[in-house]
């Protein structure tokens, strides 16, 4: 695997891409300040915009490491910055890494979270020539579980007690794929887009 670092990635309706200090206040509006997007991860509401220029400022210096892939998802529409994703785990040794993502509440429900997902994986694979690719939620965030699998991952398996949320220790399911299975998906991602093309002529 390639430490290839966060490089810009764009979609029909998304930009990822490099997170800035001027962010910190999307960050904070859009989705660190909402205990309900909080609920399910490893790190606390944001109290005020100066945690989220914080945490901002330090990722902004992790930029320098190729081992950092850190993208903000903002919609091309409005140049909004809706939310989040990294790689929070590697292991370089098996070409393994684990993926994290949030999205600002406003905005759930409308696919922009597979989309960032699928791009990030796409990167991950072609580019970084990672193994395989894993994320994993708490059981009760179903609508993380429905992303991961619209994505392509297939559920592995259920690890107890494995993750502290706030004070909580709670479990987590994992969900993975390896970069064969990715190909082979892929391929029939392109062929029952061009069988729904040809239904339409």
């Amino acid at each position: 695997m390639y430490l290839t670092g966060t490089q810009r990635l764009t979609t029909d309706r998304l930009v990822l891409r490099r997170l800035t200090v001027d962010d910190a206040q999307q960050m904070y509006d859009n989705w660190a300040s909402d205990p309900e997007v909080t609920t399910f991860l490893t790190w606390p509401t944001h109290s005020s915009v100066d945690v989220s220029r914080s945490v901002v400022g330090s990722w902004v210096e992790s930029y320098d490491d190729p081992g950092t892939f850190n993208w903000g998802i903002e919609l091309i529409e409005d140049g909004i910055l809706i939310g989040q994703t990294s790689v929070v785990e590697t292991k370089l040794s098996v070409g393994l890494v684990n993926v994290g993502y949030v999205i600002g509440r406003r905005w759930w429900g409308k696919g922009y979270c597979t989309e960032a997902l699928i791009a990030v994986m796409d990167y991950l694979f072609s580019v970084a020539q990672a193994n395989k690719v894993e994320a994993s939620h708490d059981p009760a965030n179903v609508a993380s579980q429905r992303v991961m699998e619209k994505a392509g991952l297939v559920t592995e398996g259920l690890r107890r007690a494995s993750c502290l949320s706030g004070s909580t220790i709670r479990d987590q399911l994992y969900h993975g794929i390896l970069a064969s299975e990715w190909k082979l998906h892929q391929r029939g991602s392109t062929s029952e887009h061009s069988a729904q093309q040809r239904s339409t002529i």
